[in-house]
């Protein structure tokens, strides 16, 4: 409660200055990085050559770790940028394969499908070679495209976080676009279906909430007055901190215009010139909001794409019959799927990114299975606050050191930041209701939220809790720490139904359960209406059933 009300009284949470400081230069590193290396600088940026190269080079620039999930607002405070690349080249480390005994059999029944191999290390490094290959031919055609689509095939069977890595709801979708001589109008088909579905899945009671958690860290937030936007997005601060009507009259409009943006965009000029720079300005909002993760580049290259699909040329649907299939397939009914049953499908490949229904997992552990927990193989500590006083002590010495009551507490002031969106509220409720059954004093666990976590253990992160969410998971790391009974702990929410379909639309549900039981047996589990309701069923299976592998 302290910290949500510092963090709504200075309007942010994050020392602002330097995140801008960060991420210029990452920003300089992504752009001059293409320029120099791979583009055709003999030609504008929006040739033929150029484009196919520039859509490539954001796989490639994500999965080495410079993109999204990297440096501050990824929450990586000692490996800034390259940690990603690094991880999945990293055997022993965890993994989500998407065929978990697919990837056992092909690993000869060595080890669990959840741990990565050397098999996997070297599916990796090829899907890396393929992609540089790609960038340096002098055109891209079948020979160089195929190779890419089968490595890539072969890392995401031995783990899915890869896939999820290369942005494969957008990079990739459009990457299979290439394939076909109308490729330019598949291209566009996914960037339509990318904003029109973000749209759908922010109209539900839970968007409003995340209006304020976005803006709060925003690049003009420390030239406002202080406390200027809990008194404008929140209904009578610090009495209710409640969305206000503005807030929520923002939350709809920007659902709303997510979707006529994109039919505008769909129509013929100059209506397709109001729509794509409409979406030139709605990515440059998302940007300026500095949103965790560290999405920029995505950002950037989704105003490039604007531009160079709807304003240099003219919408049409693909004429050929394959990319007609694919499109139907993953801009269609997967999403379709994804929204009606979102626990089965990740929310990026559902289409419901920045809406604040999430698939959180918090991760509980008893200090004294620490030695434990140490044996998973990361770059940096899974408990990120180590890593942010490792960082304030290294580059700001004795006023670094002057902050370690602030960064001991880290983990609670990113899940007050967090838990504002009322899906995620019961946290505190099971929190201390796992002390009280366990015989706890919260000062002897620590926790940590899942996207700082995975970012760690998993190599990449954004909103995936999907990865996590897998029997294949939970056994490797039982595999590879050994815990005993009671030491950790995963707490899962689980998201909402966006679209109101069934008795369950709009109901939260939420698991605690014993990484060595399994979430059948969970200990605390239950569900929840609204931000008010808080429900406890003790060894009910009705909700605790885990999600198909």
């Amino acid at each position: 409660r302290i910290t949500s009300q510092k963090v709504l009284r200075d309007n942010a949470f994050l020392p602002v200055p330097a995140v801008l400081g960060t991420y210029v230069p990452i920003g300089l590193i992504w752009w001059f990085g293409f320029q120099y290396f791979f583009m055709d600088t003999s030609a504008s940026l929006l040739t033929e050559l150029n484009m196919k190269r520039f859509l490539i080079y954001q796989i490639l620039h994500g999965l080495l770790g410079l993109g999204a999930t990297s440096s501050l607002l990824g929450f990586r405070f000692k490996w800034h940028l390259g940690s990603t690349g690094i991880h999945f080249l990293m055997p022993g480390t965890i993994c989500s394969p998407l065929f978990p005994r697919v990837a056992h059999v092909l690993n000869l029944g060595r080890g669990v499908p959840g741990q990565r191999s050397i098999l996997a290390v070297l599916s990796f490094a090829i899907y890396i070679a393929t992609l540089v290959r790609a960038l340096r031919a002098p055109e891209l055609g079948q020979g160089q495209l195929v190779p890419i689509y089968l490595a890539l095939g072969l890392c995401t069977t031995f783990d899915f976080t890869i896939y999820l890595a290369s942005r494969g709801e957008h990079y990739v979708y459009m990457l299979a676009c290439l394939m076909f001589t109308d490729w330019r109008n598949g291209m566009q088909c996914v960037q339509l279906a990318l904003w029109s579905w973000a749209g759908v899945s922010k109209m539900g009671p839970w968007f409003q909430y995340v209006i304020p958690f976005i803006t709060k860290d925003s690049a003009v937030a420390n030239l406002l007055p202080r406390g200027f936007l809990a008194k404008i997005l929140l209904k009578n601060y610090p009495k209710d901190v409640n969305p206000s009507v503005l807030t929520t009259v923002l939350a709809w409009t920007g659902a709303l215009l997510e979707i006529i943006f994109p039919a505008l965009c769909a129509s013929s000029a100059p209506l397709s010139y109001f729509g794509a720079y409409g979406m030139i300005c709605y990515h440059t909002f998302i940007g300026i909001c500095m949103p965790f993760a560290s999405v920029f580049e995505w950002n950037f290259f989704c105003m490039v794409l604007a531009y160079y699909l709807f304003v240099v040329n003219s919408f049409a649907l693909p004429s050929s019959l394959g990319l007609q299939m694919f499109l139907s397939l993953v801009l269609v009914i997967i999403p379709v799927v994804g929204q009606l049953y979102p626990t089965l499908v990740p929310f990026l490949l559902a289409y419901r990114p920045y809406a604040g229904n999430w698939r959180f997992q918090w991760y509980v552990l008893h200090k004294d299975a620490l030695s434990k927990h140490q044996k998973l193989k990361t770059l940096e500590d899974p408990f990120t606050g180590n890593n942010l006083g490792w960082m304030y002590r290294t580059f700001f010495g004795k006023w670094g050191e002057d902050s370690r009551s602030a960064i001991e507490r880290w983990d609670y002031f990113l899940t007050a930041s967090i838990i504002y969106v009322p899906a995620y509220r019961p946290l505190v409720s099971i929190l201390e209701k796992l002390c009280e059954e366990n015989k706890w004093d919260i000062n002897d666990v620590l926790f940590a939220h899942s996207e700082g976590y995975q970012n760690q253990v998993f190599g990449w992160s954004l909103g995936t809790g999907w990865i996590a969410s897998r029997e294949c998971t939970r056994e490797a790391f039982n595999k590879i720490c050994q815990f005993g009974k009671a030491e950790m702990y995963f707490v899962q929410f689980e998201p909402c139904k966006p679209l109101p379909y069934g008795e369950d639309h709009h109901v939260i549900q939420f698991r605690c359960f014993d990484v060595t039981e399994g979430p059948e047996n969970a200990q605390i589990h239950g569900a929840a209406t609204g931000a008010k309701e808080l429900v406890f069923i003790r060894f009910s299976s009705s909700l605790a059933p885990n999600p198909k592998p």
